[in-house]
């Protein structure tokens, strides 16, 4: 038996997460450039600038997918690191009212030259990286309890708060659902667990009853979308040409696809029917020109990258990288299903875009670097358990 040089790192890439990243990027290209082509067009624009800047977005979150899948993740458990973090999410989310750039009537965005960033995306990755090196502090799984994880608790509701306060309600209600996860995986009480999500919908249902019956001019001028947003999802043919316009057009647009669509390029809808066709509702686009077919192997697509993560979690014997997988899967399953949710209108309209498809650097980059994160675990699993010496012969 003799010490053998470690392989590297490359040659424990998991190709089941990589592969169908590449093809949801390239994809997502596609339909970026189809979804605005028509609108830049009309407005004497290159019909290719907004696909250009999102193969640009992509290229620039590979590089930094390839940066974070190279450090040492034992790094970011490091309590000085970690608060580092922290601290820089927050004063990132506190300072936009005075740095922040409007985007749609809401200022969430922080313009940096190249991207605009949305400090909120960041916030349920900071979280996942939070709560796993929290939880797994000792390396073994004990029994939940609210005393030994208080500061954790304190930390998640904090962030949630101030989310919500942007405001950015969906946001916040995200990563609420993303840390009751984390915190049912840690031995949380599945009973209390229950009822918590079954409280949260009770107060969403009440909400709701009482957002459309009684009058709502104490509230503040921020808020006052909520209300508009749960009308639409009670009826978006309520106002066809006002409130209801992006959601009823979205319905259109579906029903024109049918199974097998228009063909790439042939939307009627983007055609200065549908708003945001390129970001929010770009998988209404997906399914008018490449059917409902192709579209639920889109949807197919992610839940592979989803279902791969939670097997990761449930077969790793290292409880720091169970906790990664289990988040980064989380983060991926409640983007994509909060944004279908609400273009079929289950949920009220978000804002939240489609995983790697919509057109936005900031989410692309957010994800790129979420899905890096967990393909550092995997590869430094592998190495930790075939290789704990360098590597033999």
């Amino acid at each position: 038996m003799k010490q053998v040089k470690r392989l590297s790192k490359l040659h424990y890439l998991d190709f089941y997460i990589l592969i169908p990243y590449f093809i949801l990027c390239v994809v997502g290209i596609l339909m970026v450039y189809s979804s605005s082509s028509y609108q830049l067009l009309d407005s004497d624009l290159g019909t290719s600038s907004k696909a250009i800047k999102q193969m640009i977005s992509f290229i620039f979150s590979l590089v930094c997918m390839s940066i974070v899948y190279r450090i040492n993740l034992s790094v970011l458990r490091k309590p000085k690191i970690m608060y580092f973090i922290l601290a820089l999410t927050f004063l990132s989310i506190i300072a936009l009212p005075f740095i922040g750039t409007t985007v749609g009537g809401a200022k969430r965005w922080i313009n940096l030259g190249v991207l605009l960033f949305q400090p909120s995306e960041l916030v349920p990755l900071v979280m996942i990286l939070y709560l796993a090196a929290n939880l797994s502090k000792n390396d073994t799984l004990v029994p939940f309890t609210f005393k030994d994880h208080k500061r954790s608790l304190l930390v998640s509701l904090c962030f949630i708060l101030f989310v919500a306060l942007q405001p950015n309600i969906a946001g916040a209600s995200m990563i609420f659902i993303l840390v009751l996860a984390l915190f049912l995986f840690s031995g949380l009480s599945p009973l209390f667990t229950s009822l918590a999500l079954v409280g949260f919908i009770a107060a969403k249902r009440l909400g709701t009853v009482l957002l459309l019956s009684i009058p709502t001019n104490w509230m503040p001028q921020k808020f006052s979308y909520l209300v508009t947003r749960f009308e639409v999802m009670q009826n978006p043919f309520i106002d066809p040409t006002g409130k209801g316009f992006q959601t009823s057009n979205a319905y259109y647009a579906m029903h024109n696809g049918g199974f097998w669509g228009l063909g790439l390029g042939n939307s009627i809808q983007k055609k200065g029917f549908l708003p945001a066709a390129d970001t929010d509702f770009i998988f209404a686009i997906c399914i008018e020109e490449l059917g409902l077919i192709l579209s639920i192997g889109i949807l197919f697509a992610v839940f592979f990258i989803v279902a791969r993560l939670f097997l990761l979690a449930i077969k790793s014997k290292n409880l720091y990288y169970s906790y990664l997988y289990l988040g980064c899967g989380m983060l991926l399953l409640l983007q994509v299903s909060v944004n279908v949710g609400s273009l079929l209108g289950y949920i009220p309209m978000t804002g939240l875009t489609f995983p790697f498809i919509s057109y936005g650097g900031s989410s692309l980059l957010i994800l790129s670097i979420t899905l890096g994160i967990a393909l550092n675990a995997r590869a430094t699993e592998i190495r930790e358990t075939y290789e704990p010496q360098g590597g033999i012969s």
